[in-house]
């Protein structure tokens, strides 16, 4: 019984040298770790190496990410051929620097995007597209924010320069960017109208909105006009529709393929697409929300063993606000 009794602690002692000896206190216990990977047009849980960072990168130990269309959209897309992750948007702690990477610090808690897939146990992050988790948020709202977040703050300040005083309508406005729009307009001072269902308008209003229209019942072309920018979170018809009601020098914002230029220009009109999300706007965002300016809205929460569920819920397109996979606690 003595041999046991003393055996942990042995083992223990020795983990500690070996750190000492190679000079590396941030390796983590586990050289593996769950992963959600594409396979066969869906996800499947599968076990692999855990990464180590470069230089300028963070490792995280994530606890919760979020769902966005293009997960699964490129899981639709994948030929089977390299194993890669799922996932983009993660929140959890700094788990490993990479080498002369300075400015973060083990232990950060931290929002994000990865650099290559985040649904996973650990995963590996730009320090450009990394943001303190807000103060006031849980790791599953942080976790939330990543593309939607940036995304709707590249559309609404960084393309369409919203001014205290404009009107902007927001298609979509319940779902992930949409929703994040409403409030990063509302935040900026705009006059901001909003499509959705009747079951969100409600939700809508909380968050900022001062008009909002159901889809389901009114043409938005007759309930709003001389409008200073739209954003297009919904299809390509809905956009071209838009034109219309777009003043001109206004700009149509779209986040589902490119504006026909020729109708734009004939309107007088600017047309843009936001471009991808790179985690560099999540910082204005993070301080919006410690100002009590932006939140997160949590439609689900399922753990990582469930991602085709929760990809079948998203690719419902009714949702409100985020479906979020729980990674660990």
């Amino acid at each position: 019984m003595m041999l046991k009794f003393i055996s942990k602690p042995v083992i223990a002692i020795s983990a500690v040298l070996v750190l000492l000896i190679t000079g590396n206190m941030a390796v983590t216990a586990a050289e593996t770790m769950r992963a959600a990977l594409l396979v066969n047009g869906g996800a499947e849980i599968r076990t692999v190496p855990v990464p180590e960072p470069l230089t300028g990168q963070v490792r995280i130990k994530v606890l919760a990410v979020s769902v966005n269309p293009v997960d699964w959209k490129l899981a639709s897309m994948d030929s089977g051929g390299e194993d890669r992750i799922a996932g983009r948007d993660f929140a959890g702690s700094i788990d490993a620097v990479g080498p002369a990477t300075t400015g973060w610090k083990i232990g950060d808690a931290v929002t994000g995007i990865a650099a290559s897939g985040s649904y996973s146990e650990y995963t590996i992050a730009s320090v450009a597209s990394i943001a303190l988790k807000p103060a006031n948020m849980s790791f599953a709202e942080a976790a939330g924010m990543g593309v939607v977040a940036d995304t709707a703050w590249r559309a609404i300040v960084t393309v369409g320069d919203v001014q205290p005083g404009q009107k902007v309508l927001i298609h979509g406005g319940a779902g992930g960017v949409g929703s994040a729009a409403v409030q990063i307009a509302r935040a900026r001072g705009a006059h901001v109208i909003a499509t959705a269902s009747p079951r969100n308008h409600e939700f809508l209003r909380s968050l900022g909105a001062n008009e909002v229209i159901d889809y389901n019942n009114t043409r938005f072309e007759e309930a709003v006009a001389d409008l200073d920018l739209v954003l297009n979170t919904a299809n390509l018809d809905t956009g071209n529709r838009s034109i219309g009601v777009i003043k001109e020098g206004g700009i149509l914002v779209s986040i589902v393929g490119p504006p026909p230029a020729a109708q734009c220009a004939h309107a007088k009109i600017r047309c843009a697409e936001t471009g991808r999300a790179t985690g560099e706007m999540l910082k204005e965002v993070v301080k919006l929300a410690d100002a009590g300016k932006f939140r997160i809205s949590i439609e689900q929460t399922l753990p990582l063993e469930e991602t085709n569920k929760a990809w079948d819920l998203n690719r419902g397109g009714h949702t409100q606000g985020k479906i979020i996979l729980e990674v660990a606690k």
